[in-house]
């Protein structure tokens, strides 16, 4: 044989042995990104113990682990925020120190299942939970589409029934063990393992144990990834259900002024999902909504709701195209009448700007930083305790 077949077979063997390689450690990973009710279980468990950052995988869709960990905190709160991504910033700390919160809000959690969910946790958890805040989308379009309130049974035995199990054939399976992005994502946990200063036990951690080691973050805080992507970034939910938005970037003033222009042109996902229903709330979920929220009243607890912020100037700006002034006028006096009927406040804070928030507060069009919520929240307990809040639309006091 001559020498460069030699080599050619050499080349040939050990990029076979590498496939092979990367395609075991991948269908590992992969399998792991699934997530599993004992990931559910452990998560929450060390969570509980520790209050530290975690999740269990998959991250878009943690109602099987916010639902354990509802039930593991329940004895502790009497405050649960309920809604989209765009309230995940929402901390306990925001609240009266007699309100005792946790942030249940989920990534795209339509308004639906919103509804569904205030109404489980007042036949569940009403002696025990007293206050709820409630979002209602309007800019992704949640409070517009068709349909009934979803019936849930958050209890953990029913959100882990089923968790987890792959209907994904084997040949997907290879295939997305294969993509770039998993290629990618497998070298960037081989090099975390190499700088841990514990290559060996990160290894071992990372593609064989259920979760990694645990780590401080630069908040101070604990972690440990139950998931395969994100590893060592801090990447979770922390102990009062809030997301850390670990990577994210805070907008610019000009990137948050370019942004708040092209959400106003009629052809924008935001012009669409507002006048997808010429502005009319679904009246179900409403009704829903409001049954929930006059039986807290009667019974002495509290329920607010809020238009969840969106970057200042972004409504200023649709209000300037006549089709997305009529959908958003006709949403606003929708909801102000109903908050006035069933005797509750909507704090509208998707005018951000009004209560003091800045375009540096924001992720994107409609994702803001603590910081922002902290601001909205901050003011609209205070003009509370003061007594310049009635039930219909608020804004802040001037």
């Amino acid at each position: 044989m001559s020498p460069e077949k030699s080599y050619l077979f050499v080349f040939i063997g050990i990029f076979t042995i590498a496939l092979f390689v990367i395609l075991a450690l991948n269908l590992a990973l992969g399998e792991r990104g699934l997530g599993s009710a004992q990931a559910v279980q452990q998560a929450s468990a060390w969570q509980q113990s520790t209050r530290g950052i975690t999740y269990a995988p998959p991250v878009t869709n943690s109602r099987p682990f916010k639902a354990q960990r509802l039930a593991d905190r329940v004895m502790e709160i009497n405050t649960v925020v309920l809604g989209a991504s765009s309230l995940m910033g929402v901390t306990e700390a925001m609240f009266p120190a007699s309100m005792r919160a946790y942030n249940f809000s989920l990534t795209a959690n339509a308004t639906a299942t919103v509804a569904g969910e205030a109404e489980y946790i007042e036949r569940r958890y009403a002696s025990r939970v007293r206050n709820l805040v409630i979002g209602l989308d309007w800019a992704i379009g949640m409070i517009y589409l068709p349909g009934d309130v979803t019936t849930l049974d958050l209890t953990p035995a029913a959100q882990l029934s089923g968790y987890g199990a792959s209907t994904v054939s084997l040949s997907a399976k290879l295939a997305d063990a294969l993509s770039l992005p998993k290629v990618v994502n497998l070298g960037s946990a081989l090099r975390a393992a190499l700088k841990s200063g514990q290559p060996l036990a990160d290894f071992r951690s990372t593609f064989f144990d259920l979760a990694g080691l645990e780590y401080r973050c630069a908040e101070g805080a604990v972690a440990r990834d139950f998931d395969v992507v994100g590893r060592g970034t801090c990447l979770g939910f922390r102990y009062d259900g809030s997301w850390t938005f670990a990577g994210e970037r805070h907008l610019s003033v000009a990137r948050a002024h370019v942004l708040a222009q092209a959400a106003a042109v009629p052809s924008s996902q935001f012009s669409k999902y507002l006048c997808s229903a010429q502005g009319e709330p679904n009246s179900v979920f409403l009704r829903h909504l409001g049954a929930v929220a006059r039986r807290f009243i009667a019974s002495g607890g509290n329920a607010v709701f809020i238009l969840p912020p969106l970057i200042p100037g972004m409504e200023q700006e649709m209000t300037k195209a006549a089709a997305s002034y009529r959908c958003l006028a006709r949403t606003k006096s929708t909801l102000d009448t109903w908050a006035r009927e069933t005797g509750v406040t909507i704090i509208d804070a998707a005018a951000s700007e009004a209560f003091g928030c800045k375009a540096e507060e924001f992720l994107d069009e409609n994702h803001a930083w603590p910081e922002c919520h902290a601001r909205i929240l901050g003011r609209y307990w205070s003009d509370r305790a003061r007594g310049a809040v009635s039930p219909g639309l608020y804004h802040p006091a001037l």
